[in-house]
């Protein structure tokens, strides 16, 4: 975890409330792992602002004798309140104060040799509702080399639907609400067709859809919906797990979002008890 001073290098708004921006991070980008976040101070607003860490570049470390770059992180967030407002009105080249990477993030499949996984966890689900798109961009970027990739992306209208175009490894399945684009529902109506193919199954979106999930895999004893990782979007207080204001109730006792998690299993979680 540090704490750095960074340079805007980009700050676009991708579809209507929701903003890209691209941040000078190299301490971060270096030991970013998909799952985590950040927190980032917003004027003079008191709680810092807790966002996913939605892509890094370069993916690469000098231990593998690659180029580092300028080791910058994305950051992709929905404009929702004063903090976020403030930071998408930010300019290329103002600083952000900025705290991370923070957090519990997805435990991947190891590669035990290069292009070589173990057969048990080869085919990877990624399951984004809304926003949740976020850290899961980052996820499919640094497993797509070794395991094949399934990633639905489920929102309200086809405007709302990310633009994947430079994961190109990855089969891309949008899912609308209205039917503007891709598969018409919401993301829990198709996943049931998904889930003899996926061998692990990572997903990130809005409480209602891991209940329904959940409902889902007691439903069916053989469900791959066993091996299911979740990444829970709260409002946190103080991000670093000092403030118990992030607490969940778990089949391990209550847990803290930002320090335990954010990532637990789908199963762990008492969902009946959760009240986020």
């Amino acid at each position: 975890m540090r704490q750095s001073l960074c340079t805007i290098t980009s700050n676009v708004e991708i579809s209507a409330g929701v903003r890209l921006m691209w941040v000078e991070a190299p301490n971060i980008a270096i030991a970013a792992q998909p799952g985590q976040f950040i927190t980032a101070r917003c004027e003079d607003f008191i709680l810092r602002r807790p966002l996913s860490i939605h892509q890094v570049s370069p993916l690469s470390s000098p231990s593998m004798g690659e180029d580092l770059g300028e080791g910058e992180i994305a950051l992709l967030f929905q404009v929702v309140g004063g903090g976020t407002a403030w930071l998408s009105q930010r300019q290329v080249g103002d600083k952000i104060d900025i705290l991370g990477p923070l957090g519990k993030g997805f435990s991947i499949p190891s590669v035990i040799a290069k292009h070589e996984v173990p057969k048990q966890s080869k085919n990877l689900l990624l399951v984004a509702g809304g926003i949740g798109i976020a850290p899961l961009t980052f996820l499919a970027q640094r497993v797509s080399p070794w395991h094949q990739v399934t990633l639905i992306h489920g929102a309200s209208t086809a405007a709302q639907i990310y633009p994947l175009s430079s994961l190109n490894k990855v089969r891309f399945i949008p899912v609308t609400e209205d039917g503007s684009t891709g598969e018409k529902g919401v993301v829990t109506d198709i996943l049931p067709d998904s889930l003899d193919w996926a061998d692990q199954i990572y997903a990130c979106g809005p409480v209602d859809m891991y209940k329904a999930m959940a409902t889902m895999s007691l439903r069916a004893e053989r469900s791959n919906l066993k091996k299911c990782q979740v990444s829970l979007e709260v409002r946190l207080g103080c991000g670093i797990g000092a403030c118990y204001g992030c607490t969940i109730p778990t089949k391990k006792g209550l847990k803290k979002v930002c320090q335990d998690g954010p990532v637990f299993e789908l199963d762990d979680i008492l969902w009946e008890e959760v009240r986020i």
